[in-house]
């Protein structure tokens, strides 16, 4: 993935976060996603896979539209 498109989808997961007041244990609880490996999505760290984004935009209660909406 894009090194910028990566960096920016981080900072949309952290700010989505932050506003719905989760964790990282929160959203690991809610995404099904260990809490390291959302540590390592948040700081761009690795790549994302497709079935992970999903992951989130339900954790978040929104459409993948609207979570890809940076």
């Amino acid at each position: 993935m894009d090194k910028q498109l990566l960096r920016n989808l981080a900072k949309r997961i952290k700010e989505l976060r932050k506003l719905n007041g989760y964790s990282q244990d929160d959203l690991s609880a809610y995404s099904g996603i260990a809490r390291s490996t959302l540590g390592n999505i948040e700081t761009a760290s690795n790549d994302i896979t497709f079935t992970k984004v999903k992951k989130l935009a339900d954790a978040f209660n929104l459409t993948l539209a609207d979570f890809l909406n940076f």
